[in-house]
């Protein structure tokens, strides 16, 4: 696959992120897909395709109103594509999820493997919750 190819991929899985298509991302993630998220956050840490495609599936539950993800700069090299973004995710109860990313993707025969996501750790905690907060 060529570069192009890779950066399709990463396009692919974005749209059907924002179509909320779990059958699509299903499809384009591989058996040794994995997403981890930068530490801090209530959501920091790693999940395999098991673990993650019912987390967004839960996600998407919650959500009140279209998903709009704003891609910016896409770079590929070898096996990796990296991604800037910003997304705008409105939740059920009013809670609006603006935040800004970078996402470092390994696509391997146009599957995507394992997955970096870096993120605005204190607007997660706005919205979700704060680790240790107490109760």
């Amino acid at each position: 696959m060529t570069l192009e190819d890779n950066k399709n991929v990463i396009r692919k899985f974005f749209k059907a992120f924002e179509a909320q298509d779990l059958e699509e991302l299903q499809r384009l993630v591989g058996d040794d897909f994995s997403w981890w998220v930068a530490p801090t956050t209530v959501s920091s840490g790693t999940y395999n395709k098991a673990e993650w495609l019912p987390l967004i599936a839960g996600t998407f539950e919650q959500v009140d109103g279209p998903i709009k993800l704003e891609l910016g700069d896409l770079t590929a090299e070898d096996d990796r594509v990296s991604v800037t973004m910003v997304g705008h995710v409105p939740f059920k109860g009013g809670k609006l999820y603006n935040s800004h990313y970078h996402l470092l993707f390994w696509v391997r025969d146009g599957k995507i493997g394992p997955v970096k996501e870096y993120l605005d750790t204190y607007h997660v905690g706005e919205i979700f919750g704060f680790p240790n907060a107490a109760a």
